[in-house]
């Protein structure tokens, strides 16, 4: 396992190290060794830093269950990982990195539907392939779909696949809106908005509030005011810690029927929201208590190995990304590019999230999603009560005609 950090001073070395790597043949010398190497990004500031150990976590634990089972292809696998401060550029540099210094044949980990686009473009000089786990928007997998690039996590329009399949019994037809202003949370509004308009609601209030937020205040008072009868929350990180306990103050959301968030109440967060959330309603990709062998395998080996914690879905997610680099790498029996894409392009197999299958047509993974509850556990601490279970046959949408491979 390797670590390092991307900052401003990398920029400047860029291409006199790129130029050296590929005059030294890099890439094609790591990929005949006895390892296939990961390049893992890692956000390490802003609101989702915070999720970074739980990355790392599933990484760890993947990469050394494939090992000990034999690997994949007669290989190995060994994660490089990446620290970079959340900006296209550095996510570049980052991915840059790790494939012409280091080796990496897969480039995954964290990252942002804000900073995707940049890596999507730079993937085929870098003829490396990207397994995402985190970043939720439609394009990416649409009109801005590209060969080398695979989606482990759900897309916006499967989140809202599962809300949609949730709430038509539910009886909410007014509902507000507070999301985080960039991509993911204006698209993850837009969506909501159309969703709630096609079962016959409206939309009361839609406010947008910067990433990094740490006054919530203004947001709080204007949705207070007066409120519809359902909210729908798209706020991630610390921002989702600092609006889940200011918002109590003022019992902002005991005025609404039913709160429901997307990515606004994780496992990662949930402890330091704590009896804030109680009550809303989230859509998650995993949670402990999922059916399934393999997911109650993943569950176990992660409490052995971390003292007892519980993995998020975003570890789940992960610990999926390598189960799927590890069955293209059988299933071409190769270390080829071409070969290891053609593999994961239609693969099919069973993995943490359950019975998976990577579209040919946009290489977005159809996965199952559900809703759940944040209750009092057992314990006496919140913790998630799984209400609904969606296949993901039923909440993918066809391929959009846009995405020319």
């Amino acid at each position: 396992m390797k670590t390092s950090s991307i900052g401003p001073a990398f920029g400047m070395l860029r291409a006199a190290a790129i130029g050296a790597a590929i005059a030294l043949g890099a890439t094609t010398a790591a990929w005949a060794e006895d390892t296939v190497k990961i390049g893992v990004l890692l956000i390490d500031s802003g609101p989702l830093a915070g999720l970074k150990d739980t990355q790392v976590k599933a990484v760890n634990l993947a990469v050394e269950q494939i090992n000990a089972a034999g690997g994949a292809a007669g290989k190995k696998l060994e994660a490089v990982y990446i620290s970079y401060p959340g900006t296209p550029d550095t996510a570049v540099d980052g991915a840059t990195r790790a494939v012409q210094k280091d080796g990496a044949m897969f480039i995954t980990g964290m990252d942002t539907s804000a900073v995707t686009p940049a890596l999507q473009a730079k993937l085929p000089a870098l003829k490396a392939l990207m397994l995402e786990v985190m970043a939720n928007a439609d394009g990416l997998t649409g009109k801005n779909c590209s060969p080398n690039y695979f989606r482990v996590n759900a897309n916006d329009s499967m989140i809202m696949g599962t809300f949609r399949e949730f709430l038509k019994d539910q009886g909410i037809k007014k509902w507000d809106i507070l999301a985080v202003d960039y991509a993911a949370g204006r698209d993850s509004a837009d969506k909501f908005k159309a969703l709630v308009t096609s079962q016959g609601g409206t939309i009361g209030k839609t406010l947008f509030s910067p990433n990094g937020t740490p006054d919530f205040g203004t947001k709080i008072s204007e949705l207070g005011a007066d409120p519809a009868e359902g909210l729908f929350v798209t706020i991630f990180g610390s921002d989702a810690i600092n609006l889940a306990k200011q918002q109590q103050q003022f019992g902002l959301f005991k005025k609404y029927k039913m709160v429901l968030g997307n990515s606004f109440v994780i496992p990662q967060t949930l402890p330091a929201q704590g009896e804030t959330v109680l009550g809303v309603y989230q859509n998650i990709g995993f949670v402990a208590g999922f059916p399934g062998a393999q997911a109650e395998a993943f569950v176990k080996a992660y409490k052995e190995k971390y003292n007892g914690e519980l993995p998020p879905y975003t570890s789940a997610d992960q610990y999926a990304a390598i189960q799927l680099m590890a069955a293209a790498l059988k299933k071409a029996d190769s270390t080829d590019i071409n070969a290891v894409r053609a593999a994961l392009s239609g693969l099919k197999t069973e993995t943490v999230l359950g019975d998976v299958e990577i579209r040919a047509g946009d290489h977005q993974t159809a996965r199952r999603m559900a809703i759940s509850q944040i209750v009092m556990g057992p314990e006496g601490k919140p913790a998630y009560q799984i209400k609904k279970i969606e296949p993901g046959p039923d909440i993918i949408p066809p391929v959009d005609p846009a995405c020319k491979m």
